[in-house]
């Protein structure tokens, strides 16, 4: 779980899902009557809510609303701290730690790292992340299992009720062990579901409990909820995450996986618990999953889906998505919490593109330069403040007409950054670095497009995107981009 060693975890789930293993589960069983193709998703803008930090966010973002309608998010890294605010926007307060390393000997003597939080009547349950035999770096060791524990005054004190998901195989020198990684979403039908990362394939597995007995845990095995949390055999499900909430309007879990052989963000729904389909378009154009930094791509991680009006995993069609940044070029000591706001809508026929992400123009707030962009903004370009969404970018090139692949490039100029967009072969013109991918536009324009256009203020040396020939009077044109979706 600490990022130190994630590199040789993740390095060796690529390896496996390059190799052609198999990444989804059989969807023979997945309903037909379920119009997945019909599902339009739109991605809003990121905002930056924490960080950035070298000792925090190695872990899925969970939260609580509390009883005076302010939030207490968590963020882990060996301990987890209690960071409260106003909203699920306002989390860049100071921390509390609540959870810490057990002792030496114990299952979690290299830390506990709290992944999922869920009201119990007046309590709160706590799905928590444990390693043990702290040997992290290359040809090092360590062993991951789940514990549940419980908390009376929302999360700033918890009870460990002992550990119930622990994997069957032993651990070894060189190799990471056991089954953790989790998070816990509750099914509405009287059980509680977990989604974990298995360590010996790298493949997701799913264990449940009765919400009435919350440390007794069985898992998926076969076909049947079967297998005992400790030490039990487990079926491969898939590659899914294991990022898991529960979409409360279509009754069907669902996890967003960061999938760079998908092409980005990969969101799959179930009904039965285990059986998923897939929105066929990412949510987010990746570039890549390179968990050895610095690199030259960014990096999402531990993603999940929040609701931002209580701040469950359990949300209707408008959600939070939260994940956790390091841009690129740049370390783990430069991890930022970013949210995006997320609109799911049921349409009555097959979409020729279901999901866009949106294009979105920032300002500084001292002076008229401008960064526009569908990533997050971190380091000196955090004070920026949102314009406009200019569009919404396809996520993967359209399939129905000839598209346009878009990268944001950027240079300094006098001092400071001067970021376009620009088609990707054209990134290194004029001096420019790449820096990713933005999505695609179409080229000529089609039924519920916009047009994009490069713009730029000569004195101000900026560029902008506008979809407006005139640039709404903040510059001039350079050249039409293509055709986004409409905002």
């Amino acid at each position: 779980m600490n990022m130190t060693h994630a590199s040789l975890r993740f390095a060796g789930l690529a390896a496996l899902a390059f190799l052609g293993l198999p990444m989804l589960a059989d969807t023979a069983r997945a309903d037909s009557e379920f119009c997945i193709e019909c599902m339009e998703v739109r991605v809003g803008p990121p905002v930056v809510v924490r960080g950035p930090f070298p000792d925090e966010l190695d872990a899925p973002f969970t939260s609580l609303q509390l009883r005076d309608g302010s939030f207490r998010g968590f963020s882990a890294n060996g301990s987890t701290y209690a960071i409260d605010g106003a909203s699920l926007w306002d989390l860049s307060g100071p921390r509390r730690e609540v959870l810490q390393a057990g002792q030496p000997g114990e299952e979690s003597e290299c830390g506990r790292w709290l992944t999922s939080t869920i009201r119990s009547g007046a309590s709160v349950l706590g799905f928590v992340h444990q390693e043990s035999i702290c040997d992290y770096g290359p040809q090092g060791q360590t062993d991951k299992t789940m514990a549940i524990a419980t908390s009376t005054d929302d999360g700033l004190t918890w009870t460990d009720l002992g550990t119930v998901i622990t994997g069957p195989d032993s651990p070894r020198p060189g190799t990471t062990s056991g089954e953790g990684d989790c998070t816990m979403v509750d099914g509405m039908d009287g059980y509680l579901y977990a989604y974990c990362l298995r360590n010996s394939d790298w493949q997701t597995i799913a264990a449940r409990a009765r919400a009435a007995e919350p440390a007794v845990w069985h898992k998926f095995h076969e076909g049947g909820w079967t297998e005992p949390g400790l030490d039990g055999e487990a079926t491969a499900i898939g590659f899914l995450g294991p990022g898991a909430g529960y979409l409360t309007q279509h009754d069907r879990v669902a996890t967003i996986t960061n999938d760079p052989w998908f092409g980005g963000l990969r969101l799959s729904l179930s009904a039965d618990k285990v059986s998923f389909v897939d929105i066929e378009e990412p949510l987010i154009a990746v570039d890549g999953s390179d968990w050895d930094r610095p690199a030259d791509t960014d990096l999402i991680a531990y993603i999940t889906i929040v609701n931002p009006q209580d701040g469950s995993n359990a949300v209707d069609d408008r959600f939070v998505l939260s994940y956790i940044y390091i841009p690129p070029g740049k370390g783990f000591e430069s991890r930022y919490l970013v949210h995006r706001e997320v609109a799911l809508s049921m349409q009555a026929r097959p979409l020729a593109v279901q999901a866009g992400v949106a294009l979105t123009r920032w300002t500084a707030p001292l002076h008229a330069t401008h960064v526009t962009s569908t990533g997050p903004l971190t380091g000196d370009l955090l004070g920026y403040r949102r314009d406009a969404i200019v569009a919404y970018m396809l996520t993967q090139p359209p399939q129905d007409a000839a598209g346009v692949k878009i990268a944001e490039c950027s240079r300094d100029v006098s001092g400071r950054l001067d970021h376009v967009l620009a088609e990707e072969r054209d990134c290194e013109t004029g001096g420019y670095a790449w820096q990713r991918t933005a999505g695609w536009l179409y080229g000529e324009e089609q039924p519920g497009t916009v047009p994009v256009y490069r713009c730029v203020n000569v004195k101000m040396e900026t560029h902008f995107a506008s979809s407006a020939s005139d640039c709404e009077g903040r510059g001039a044109m350079e050249y039409r981009l293509g055709y986004g979706l409409l905002p």
